[in-house]
């Protein structure tokens, strides 16, 4: 008698996964007698709670109740097909073989022969590959007894670092740097007023009454004197940032050491002078101790 459960059962999907396989397998027994309405009717209830469980990815409770549906009416060979899916995922891979090659004897006129073959022998690959992975495996290793660590030995403490230099060290960098501008300030002064002095000179010989002067040579004279006092200018800017440079370096020097008790400590005043004069500028010093 061909049953409900049979019919609304061979829908379902089977597809394979990796999973480790089991060493021994179970065969199904031989289906000889025919389910009663009960049968069938505890056959359906315990398939649609294997259902259930297999969706929530509980296959071991999922096996259990499909064995116990298939036991009560073993002519639904769909089962089969169910049971070996949840063996495979559930890692009994054997099992799963087991399943499909009982399906294959009892339902040999069935339209899903050929993918079944090709599943089978897909799994007994796997199978395969994993017990020669697991033995070509090397043994675990033994965990190592733990050593014991000797007591720490009191040590000599760290020699002190050396004294990290004072910024005083440096103390002439900041003067070096202003003096050297202003020294190339006050030399480039000396060259523009130069050059001023050769522009005008050779204006007054081409036009030596300066009245009714060609352009260029207005340009010429004109342009002369300009750079003469600019130059006067940068050697006035030049020779007082070297004056200011003096001073920083004087002011920014270290203290003096400490001299003994009753001792005088000299102190020196030095003041740096900026002069200037008709066509010379320089520096002036005067001091007192």
């Amino acid at each position: 008698m061909r049953t409900l459960l049979g019919s609304w059962m061979l829908g379902v999907l089977v597809l394979a996964s990796a999973e480790t396989a089991s060493a021994q397998t179970r065969p199904y027994p031989e289906c000889t007698a025919e389910p009663t309405e009960s049968d069938v009717a505890a056959a359906k209830g315990a398939f649609q709670a294997g259902q259930a469980s297999f969706n929530e990815a509980d296959y071991e409770r999922a096996i259990t109740y499909w064995e116990d549906a298939y036991r009560r009416d073993c002519t639904a060979h769909a089962l089969l097909l169910n049971l070996a899916r949840a063996y495979e995922l559930g890692g009994d891979k054997r099992q799963a073989v087991e399943a499909l090659q009982t399906y294959l004897a009892r339902k040999p006129e069935s339209p899903q022969k050929d993918q079944i073959n090709r599943r089978i022998e897909v799994l007994n690959q796997q199978i395969d590959k994993e017990e020669a992975a697991a033995a070509a495996a090397p043994p675990p290793e033994p965990t190592p007894a733990p050593e014991t660590t000797p007591a720490p030995q009191p040590t000599s403490p760290p020699p002190a670092p050396a004294p990290a230099p004072k910024a005083s060290d440096n103390f002439w960098v900041g003067p070096a740097i202003v003096g050297g501008v202003g020294v190339l300030a006050a030399g480039t002064g000396v060259v523009v007023h130069a050059i001023g002095d050769a522009d005008e000179d050779a204006a007054a010989e081409q036009c030596p009454a300066r009245v009714y002067c060609s352009r260029e040579v207005e340009e010429q004279g004109n342009s002369g004197i300009f750079k003469q006092k600019l130059g006067v200018g940068m050697m006035i800017g030049g020779a007082a940032a070297v004056g200011g440079a003096l001073a920083w370096f004087l002011l920014a020097q270290p203290e003096p050491a400490s001299t003994p008790a009753g001792e005088p400590t000299a102190h020196s005043k030095m003041l740096v002078l900026p002069a200037l004069g008709q066509g010379y500028a320089g520096l002036g010093l005067s001091g007192s101790f």
